[in-house]
């Protein structure tokens, strides 16, 4: 989890320099396809993948934040698992979004504040305790958002009249639903105040900035879409799985691990990076290298990525949720699915970004 705060920092620290120190795209002596028509690729990322997902996740987060009104003024069974349903809705909506930290929501730091994953037990029933919480602080990033909602709605009992009786006679009863309302609550601030930077004036900033260097739309979007695919192959299956934790594995590590939908959450997760590789019906990162006649092994170097995308999802729906549970009784299926994420990491980290001479800017020790 450390690291995972500190990668996305960093990229957030990258984004916040880039925007100061800005270099023109005729500096870029890698450029590659300067007649591709890359405000194309952005109009069309923007206007039907991007806000047409922050849309639907500020509503989802709003009916979140409604349905923990709702159980918090009537904590009965049929509320529960209202709000349970809600979350997962929401959660799963999240997953379309988590990529574009850049513009509005690298300003927020979205990512860090809405899914750093495990959740802190010990630091959630702290604040629950102690009736503080104080969600500026580096030490509630992983007591808020959705991991922390996750526990409190699906673990804090083994069956929901366990969980149910924490809202309604536990000794900390009062306070831990005012936790919920606090953490629906600013996951619904902040999912509104990043639509509205898209919708108010960021999609114009990010279709005009057109170039390739690191401060353009084009180098920014790369650079995210290659860490949160790393992000998913490392931290939702990686580490987890023991694969990059020196073989042990930690299976209470995935995400969503008390709602048990991990795998969902990781098949909607690499759904999501595709079509915005792929510019879903529109024109994408594929019409680009298509452009630059991009080479992978004597082949086309899009056709061996749309590949290895088709690979790994098949390997991932071999997989089944709870994903814990995978891990510890099927783990050879689990590495077999890292194995063709793996693969997709180099095309798209490598090859993908050597060939339209695109920057990665962020700093990890992946090793690939």
């Amino acid at each position: 989890m450390r690291k995972f705060i500190c990668l996305a920092l960093i990229a957030a620290t990258t984004f916040i320099l880039i925007q100061s120190c800005k270099k023109s795209d005729a500096g870029n002596p890698n450029n590659t396809g300067s007649s591709f028509d890359r405000k194309g690729v952005l109009t069309n990322i923007s206007t039907n993948i991007i806000i047409p997902g922050y849309t639907a996740y500020q509503a989802a987060t709003v009916n979140l934040d409604a349905a923990v009104t709702t159980f918090t003024a009537a904590s009965n069974s049929a509320n529960l698992v209202a709000l349970q349903t809600a979350f997962q809705a929401a959660y799963k909506q999240w997953q379309v979004v988590s990529v574009f930290e850049i513009g509005p929501a690298a300003q927020i730091q979205l990512r860090v504040n809405t899914n750093t994953f495990p959740a802190d037990i010990n630091q959630i029933n702290s604040n629950i305790a102690t009736s503080t919480y104080n969600p500026g602080l580096l030490s509630n990033l992983a007591a808020k958002g959705f991991p922390a909602l996750d526990y409190l709605l699906f673990g804090v009992g083994a069956d929901n009249t366990a969980i149910l009786a924490q809202y309604t006679t536990g000794a900390n009863a009062t306070y831990s639903k005012t936790y919920l309302a606090a953490l629906s609550a600013e996951l619904k601030k902040n999912a509104t105040t990043v639509l509205n930077g898209w919708t108010a004036t960021y999609k114009t900033t990010f279709i005009n900035a057109d170039g390739t260097d690191v401060g353009s739309s084009i180098g920014q979007l790369t650079n995210q879409l290659v860490f949160d695919y790393e992000t998913l192959k490392n931290y939702e299956i990686g580490i987890p799985a023991g694969i990059q934790s020196m073989g042990t594995t930690y299976p209470q590590k995935v995400q969503a691990y008390y709602s048990k939908m991990s795998v969902q959450l990781v098949l909607l997760h690499l759904q999501t990076i595709q079509n915005i590789y792929t510019g879903s019906s529109g024109p994408g990162f594929d019409d680009y290298l298509i452009s630059a006649k991009a080479q992978y092994n004597g082949g086309s170097l899009n056709s061996a990525i749309i590949a290895q995308f088709a690979s790994a999802t098949s390997k991932l729906q071999g997989l089944t949720d709870p994903l814990s549970l995978n891990i510890q009784t099927n783990n050879a299926a689990v590495t077999s699915a890292y194995t063709e994420l793996q693969k997709l990491t180099v095309l798209l980290k490598t090859d993908m970004t050597s060939s339209l001479g695109i920057l990665i800017t962020y700093g990890d020790n992946d090793g690939d």
